[in-house]
């Protein structure tokens, strides 16, 4: 295909199937090669044997991107976590993004306290076969209502339960680790979207702000929705994206 890539990073802790009803909407609008990555220990990725970091899968990121298509710079499209190695991309492979795509995530490091909860899930999950409670994990990741609700959150559930404590932990410790990347998003050279779910339950709208502030955008809010937005509303996430499609 001609044109620039698009590289799709997942949310924690779901894997790369939450982006099929994205890619179906876009179809014939995206013109370069589309790669989507699951974060090691998720779906088909393993887990490496090198400490939890998310530069470590943006460097491997940025490497497989090359390899696949061959092109120097992609888009880089990532939600919650996904968002968070798109960053950490921009900040340690800034030749390599040609656009940026942030949804339903945050530049800001966590606080002291939440990341001492990362670790805390991560060592009651480490030694078991996947979460405890996938369902509970689902819930506050979709802001849908009415008739749908139910079967995104089964779809959610079910996704969640596929994954081994072992991938979950190695996510959960990486993103307690991971730094304040706002000034990074000033430096950004290309066009760039911030997209927050109008209902998002996990991602407080002063972060959403900030980044489009940093970003030099405005933030686009899709009705309706939560903490998945792509998933959720697959159509209103690919109008919103349409700057990284040109």
């Amino acid at each position: 295909m001609t044109g620039t890539p698009i590289v799709l990073l997942n949310a924690f802790p779901v894997d790369r199937a939450q982006w099929e009803g994205l890619l179906s909407v876009l179809g014939s609008d995206v013109r370069g090669d589309v790669i989507t990555f699951d974060m090691p220990g998720i779906g088909e990725m393993p887990l490496p044997d090198d400490e939890p970091g998310l530069e470590l899968i943006a460097d491997a990121a940025v490497l497989a991107m090359r390899e696949a298509t061959g092109e120097d710079k992609a888009h880089w499209i990532g939600c919650s976590m996904g968002g968070y190695v798109a960053m950490a991309v921009a900040e340690r492979h800034p030749d390599a993004v040609a656009g940026l795509g942030l949804i339903a995530t945050k530049a800001v490091a966590d606080t002291e306290e939440a990341a001492a909860k990362r670790r805390s899930l991560a060592d009651a999950v480490e030694n078991r076969d996947g979460a405890e409670d996938p369902a509970a994990m689902a819930e506050p990741l979709i802001g849908t209502e009415g008739p749908r609700r139910e079967e995104l959150v089964e779809w959610v559930t079910r996704n969640i339960a596929r994954h081994h404590g072992e991938g979950i932990a190695w996510g959960q410790r990486a993103m307690a680790e991971r730094p304040d990347r706002t000034e990074v998003l000033r430096s950004v050279d290309g066009p760039s979207v911030v997209i927050a779910g109008e209902k998002d339950a996990v991602v407080p709208r002063e972060a959403i702000d900030a980044m489009a502030d940093a970003l030099g955008v405005e933030p686009v809010v899709i009705p309706g929705v939560g903490h998945l937005a792509a998933f959720e509303d697959p159509a209103a996430v690919a109008r919103a994206l349409a700057p990284l499609l040109k």
